[in-house]
């Protein structure tokens, strides 16, 4: 083996395994994790896939759910299957056993896996949909329970039943938590479809209606975004549409059409645009700044403060046509932005881990100190170096001169 990569491979294994050892290296713009566990006999049975479709079925990969609770707990679900005991009998089949949301708790700062909790559930389509202050609200399917930051039960409400198609009821919570927006997006229709609006402090229902949705939705705790016209059978310009909810839609700024663009707001008063270049707006419309992404770039991360948000940025790899091998997305730089948005803070290589885009999720911490991220059934976690000094400004500067 190479010195150079004999060297490479000893700092790698010396970073993983140490959780106290320097972990950013803004010289280089490399980051590695401080810390990283399996979960995998803490979750016990093997994760379930959701299962869409009639007739011809298809196998999608495990429903998970991953989140900071505060800045000291995070949290993992995944949706399995009752673990057998002595009385199931040998003739049972696993696929007769109820569906259990699991969770798994961690102590943020060492790995450390403090406790576990299973819920019983209905459907596949379960896990934390919310976070707020530590107390936490789960979905398993029309069932929405709120608890309390130790796990315990302190509300219920039930969604109206619907047939549920792919997604049944997509929740879209605000950055603080204290709101959900639950929607049923159907690209194939023009008519309204139900919305939801839902106070996570009370688990009450503060507004239901019908909406005409024609492009992907996010909320702040007192509005709501949309990319209209986006849908293909909405045959009109796209735009950012934004309303309260007890006023009316009002469209802030023209996009173009692209593919997949979503709106997700960072705090009360800027949404980011997914897209390529994604945008920074205003919610009176005035750009904040727009800026290319180096591969496929996902959606923004942001911290429940609102003082930070993050980006990742995957690079197609492992297509080989000749196979009719398809390519996956791998995850390589995070960029990292802190208020008030002007530019991006910093460009972060990982190094260590292959963390493909598929079945991976990732959360920042509420103060922005700690990116999390779920890959499979493995958390990784990295301390992120703090926000830059802000410049002097010319007072300063002029004082100084003095």
């Amino acid at each position: 083996m190479p010195l150079l990569t004999s060297v490479a491979v000893f700092l790698l294994v010396h970073f993983l395994s140490s959780p106290s050892g320097p972990t950013v290296d803004t010289a280089s713009e490399a980051i590695t994790a401080k810390w990283t566990v399996d979960l995998r006999a803490a979750v016990g049975s093997a994760p379930l896939g959701l299962v869409v479709g009639r007739g011809r079925e298809t196998h999608l990969p495990p429903k998970t759910s991953f989140w900071f609770l505060d800045n000291k707990t995070i949290v993992a679900t995944f949706v399995t299957r009752e673990e057998k005991t002595a009385l199931s009998g040998r003739d049972n089949s696993d696929t007769n056993l109820p569906l259990r949301l699991r969770a798994v708790f961690l102590d943020a700062d060492t790995g450390k896996i403090t406790s576990t909790q299973g819920w019983p559930s209905e459907s596949r389509f379960a896990g934390i949909i919310a976070t707020n202050d530590g107390k936490f609200v789960t979905q398993r399917g029309v069932a929405l329970t709120l608890y309390s930051p130790d796990a315990k039960e302190l509300r219920e409400l039930s969604l109206p039943p619907i047939q549920e198609d792919l997604w049944g009821w997509v929740a879209h919570p605000s950055p603080t938590g204290r709101n959900i927006l639950f929607a049923t997006p159907n690209q194939t229709t023009t008519l309204a479809t139900p919305w939801v609006w839902v106070d996570t402090i009370t688990l009450q229902v503060v507004r239901s209606w019908k909406e005409m949705q024609s492009g992907w939705v996010g909320i702040s705790d007192d509005a709501t975004a949309m990319i209209a016209c986006s849908f293909p059978l909405y045959h009109c310009d796209p735009s950012v549409e934004i309303r309260g909810l007890a006023t009316e839609w009002k469209t802030i700024a023209p996009i173009e059409r692209r593919p997949q663009s979503s709106p997700r707001f960072l705090n009360e008063d800027t949404l980011f645009l997914s897209g390529h270049p994604w945008k920074l707006l205003r919610t009176d419309g005035k750009a904040v700044f727009t800026e290319n992404a180096p591969f496929e770039g996902g959606m923004a991360i942001p911290s429940a403060g609102g003082q930070r948000f993050v980006v990742p940025f995957f690079k197609s790899t492992g297509e080989v046509t000749a196979l009719d091998v398809g390519a996956h997305g791998e995850l390589k730089t995070i960029s990292v932005y802190d208020a008030p948005f002007h530019e991006r803070s910093y460009k972060l290589n990982l190094i260590g881990p292959k963390i493909k885009d598929q079945a991976t999720q990732l959360a920042l911490s509420p103060d922005g100190s700690l990116l999390a991220i779920l890959h499979d059934e493995s958390v990784y976690v990295f301390q992120l170096p703090p926000a830059p000094a802000p410049p002097p400004s010319k007072a300063d500067s002029a004082s100084h001169r003095e």
